[in-house]
């Protein structure tokens, strides 16, 4: 999905690493491409994927509570919000794409608010 980020910081320790604000949320994200020097303050267009490179983990959850919750001082994060199977997508206050070859188990919860894990949210710099 695309999105207007502002750069709120670069780390000055790991080099992909960015804080950006994206519909009033900070997230820690892994730059995967920036092919145009960026510059804290600067507001860019983005295309943003989750990275699953572990296991798919999906849960079901009672609240309808949206949200995303950076998992320790690392990538991962958790991402509330409600699925939807047919566009392959979770709303939580930032819409994300998820690969349909993850969801291809979960039909039963197309409408439903889950919560899943993710390793990264994994960001491209387009313009």
């Amino acid at each position: 999905m695309q999105y207007t980020a502002k750069l709120i910081e670069l780390s000055p320790l790991i080099e992909e690493e960015a804080v950006l604000e994206i519909n009033g949320q900070r997230l820690v994200a892994f730059i995967n491409n920036r092919p145009f020097e960026i510059i804290q303050g600067g507001q860019y267009l983005v295309e943003m994927e989750l990275a699953i490179l572990d296991d798919f983990v999906i849960s079901k959850i009672d609240s309808d509570e949206k949200g995303i919750e950076q998992i320790g001082d690392n990538f991962s994060y958790l991402i509330r919000g409600t699925l939807n199977i047919d566009t392959g997508n979770i709303d939580a206050g930032i819409l994300f794409e998820v690969d349909s070859e993850f969801l291809f188990d979960y039909g039963y919860l197309h409408n439903q608010n889950v919560q899943i894990r993710v390793d990264r949210l994994s960001v491209d710099c387009i313009g």
